[in-house]
Order: structure tokens, then sequence, then C-alpha cells
């Protein structure tokens, strides 16, 4: 029978395991302390082992990875503390893969499925340096998988796509990239591709030579020659004209650049990370942009998820979001440049955390500069917010468990409401704070049509719906 080891600092934690484990016909040894789970790995016999990473030791979950992995065994790690740092050290340590607490036990089974299968695919991983850190702050399931996805991403030199809505950080997320890759020691080049008319964004990307256009008074070193050897960023890559799209297509495929109004091509070196929040799959279907471009950027895909999207449930089935931790961070930080120590009453941090952030992270630290700079003291209360985050019917129709407060108000209730009429009082919401309808699709996970056929059934269409 195959004999896995579990450890946990935690004997319900390792109790849980052993019974879920068990359920799959394997034979389980637990341990709490981590000089016991060495003395059981050394004494051998085991195929996979899942640790905490944090085990309130002197040894961590990572110093067991490292005795487990020349021994032949598999290793999945857990930890309730989800950091990118954390990602990127199990995988480079050659841990089959990072899941976060509280974990969902089919996703879990299914891990260790996929980890079995693997397990004579490699007897050793050698060790390397730690790698750098991050601002990346979560530890949602949406943000392990970016955390997991460039992790994986160390020794590549692929192109990826970064998506995402505007404002969620996916500059941060290709910094990330580079920093966590064997070019971190090269340079890092960064261009908002959406700020510069075409022209110039050939000039600075390629370079030009003397007398190219006007203004053009000499020779000039273009942006792909000056991250030779490192990481270039194209960030809003939706918004680039066809023609800049031909040009960049053939550095991805030739890594040679000519400037403009040269005939000498230059070799380059570079890794492409591009950026967008446009639908560019929609906008290759419409011809506005390159199909062979796109596939050439998307070899890797990250999608960042909106705030909004960024919870999970633990295991009482409580929302537990990434906005609070955000929070903490950028608090952190202002006390930090300002040698103030910021705090939030528990009321302000509570309509904070229910507020939807529209504007994603980049919304949340302007929002906390703001309260940091113009607050009446060290205590940040509600009388200090902003009064769009005061509101409380968009804070509710924002908020990540809106629907929370009304399934605990019908509890109560001796003649409860239909479904129907459930669902029609939270589109009501809906519709009075947001009128893209291709939004309010989106939120209820329907397609437009349907949408559409929903609001003409509830009697909430107007003359603009279409079916």
């Amino acid at each position: 029978m195959t004999r896995v080891l579990v450890v946990d600092d935690s004997s319900e934690t390792c109790d849980l395991l052993e019974e879920l484990l068990g359920d799959m016909g394997l034979d389980v040894a637990k341990a709490t302390k981590p000089e016991d789970a060495l003395q059981k790995l050394n004494s051998g016999g085991f195929t996979l082992m899942l640790s905490d990473i944090n085990l309130e030791a002197r040894l961590d979950g990572l110093d067991l990875l490292r005795a487990a992995k020349p021994l032949g065994i598999e290793v999945i790690l857990l930890s309730g503390f989800g950091t990118i740092e954390k990602a990127i050290e199990a995988v480079k340590e050659g841990a089959f893969d990072f899941l976060s607490k509280p974990w969902n036990n089919e996703e879990l089974k299914a891990l260790v499925k996929r980890a079995l299968v693997r397990k004579d695919a490699k007897a050793t991983v050698s060790q390397t340096p730690r790698g750098p850190q991050s601002a990346m702050i979560g530890s949602s399931a949406k943000m392990m998988e970016v955390y997991k996805t460039i992790a994986s991403l160390q020794n590549s030199r692929a192109t990826v796509l970064i998506t995402g809505e505007s404002g969620t950080g996916k500059e941060l997320v290709a910094s990330t990239v580079h920093l966590s890759s064997d070019r971190k020691d090269r340079p890092f080049v960064a261009v908002n591709c959406g700020a510069l008319s075409e022209t110039l964004l050939e000039s600075e990307l390629f370079g030009h030579v003397r007398g190219a256009f006007t203004g053009a008074a000499g020779d000039k070193k273009g942006l792909f020659e000056e991250a030779h050897g490192g990481t270039i960023f194209l960030d809003e890559i939706g918004e680039t004209s066809p023609s800049f799209q031909v040009r960049l297509l053939r550095v991805l495929q030739e890594q040679e650049v000519r400037k403009v109004g040269g005939n000498k091509t230059t070799k380059v070196d570079i890794r492409v990370i591009a950026a967008t929040n446009k639908d560019l799959t929609q906008m290759v279907k419409e011809g506005k942009f390159r199909e062979d471009l796109f596939y050439r950027l998307s070899v890797v895909e990250i999608r960042v998820p909106a705030l909004r999207d960024r919870w999970t449930k633990d295991r009482d089935g409580r929302v537990v979001s990434d906005v609070g931790l955000l929070l903490d961070h950028f608090l952190a930080e202002a006390s930090r440049k300002d040698q103030v120590g910021y705090a939030l009453r528990t009321d302000a941090r509570k309509l904070l955390e229910g507020y939807g952030w529209p504007g994603n992270v980049r919304e949340m630290a302007n929002v906390v500069e703001h309260l940091t700079q113009l607050s009446r003291g060290r205590e940040i209360t509600p009388d200090d917010l902003p009064s769009k985050l005061t509101q409380e019917e968009r804070q509710a129709s924002h908020s990540l468990d809106a629907i929370g407060p009304l399934v605990e108000l019908v509890e109560g209730w001796d003649h409860l409401p239909t479904l129907e009429e459930l669902e029609r009082r939270y589109i009501q919401v809906l519709l009075k704070h947001e009128t893209r309808k291709s939004r309010i699709a989106e939120i209820l996970g329907k397609d437009r049509t349907t949408l559409y056929r929903k609001l003409r059934d509830l009697g909430l269409a107007d003359a603009s719906d279409e079916a």
C-alpha cells in the first residue's frame, strides 16, 4: 500500500488529512513535530509527503521538503499564509505543488493523485537561492494560482500575457515574473503603449537614426536594446496600431530590432511580457488585433483577478477576502513613510472591507493615502472616509457576501419568499447601481441574451433591452 506522511503542528489537521487520504486507500503516517517527521522520512517507505510550511518550530516545511526530495518523495506543501515568496521557494526547492489553507477537499485529493502519478518523474531537485521579495499581497485561491504560475516561470523565457481590469496590479505581476526569473539581475523596462503616439512608441522601443523624422537630431538606442538580457514590459498592448503589431511580431520571431529609418538589424536577447485590460480574443475576431501576434504573446497567460474576486471560504463557510490584508499593507506603508502609527477603527474597517473597490488595488492605495493624509488623527474613523465609501446601499451591492445578510434576514421569516422573488430583489439592487448589462450578466454568471430574457420574465426589462 502507498505510504503518505502528513505533517502539521495541529493534530486536528493531521487527523483530517488522515481521514481524507485514508478514503483514497492510502496508508497515512502523522507527525506534529518536524523532528519526528524527519525521523519517519529517514525510516523510508514513503511515496508522498503533505506538510504545512509554518510548523512553529526551528524547522519548517521547506526544511522537510529538502530532506524528502533526495529520497525520491513527492511533496505537497500547505500554508495558511499564501505568499508569492513561499510559492516561488517551494517550486524552486522541488515541491510538486503549493496549496493554501483552507483547502478544497476534492482539489486536494486530485492534487495527491497527480503527485502519485508523477512520483517517478524526478528523483532529486537541486537547491537554488531564495527568490526575491515581492510586494504582492493576498492568499485567496485566485491569487494562489497567480503565484504558482509565476513560480513555474522562473527558468522560462516564454512570452507572458497578463490580463485583468485596470488597477489590479498587472505591472507588479510583470515585475515579479522578472524578479523571480534568472534574468532578475538584468534590466526590467516598462512601457505604457497607450500613452505614446505610434511614431513615438516605435522610436522609443526600436530606436531611430539621425534624420529619421523631424527632430531626430542623432542616432538613438531603443528600449529593446536597453533591455538586452532582461525583460521588457509592454503595458496596454491592446492600444497599439496594426503597423506597430507587425514590427513587434518580427522582433518576437527574429529576436532582432531595426531602428526607425535604419537598414541594419541588431540582435537582442529579451523576454517580452505584455498586459492589457481589453479582451484580445474578441479584438482578434473583430480584426483589431493580429491573431499571429496574439498567439506569440500569450504563450503563458496570467489572469490577475479583480479585487472583488479575491476571496475564498474558510472551513466554516465564511468568506475571507484579501481586502483586509491589503488595507493593513497600505496602512503599514503609510505609517512607515510618515513615521506615524495609523490605525483603522473597527467600524471604519468594516465599511472599507464591505466596499466593492471598482478601481481595484490602485483605488485602495489612493484611498488609504487620502485617509492617512486628511484624517483628523492617527485612528481613522468612518467620519474620515470619502462619501462613496459610506453609502450603505452601494456598499451592500458590491460586498463580496452581499447576499449573506439577506439569507440571515429570511431565516427568521415565517413565510419565506420564493427563489424567483429573491432573484428579482437581487437583480433590482444590481440594476440600481450598475448600468452596464454586460457587467450584471457577468456577476450573475449568465450571458447577456439569458439576462435579457430573465429581465423580461421578472418584469424588470426596459425599452433598451433586446433579446
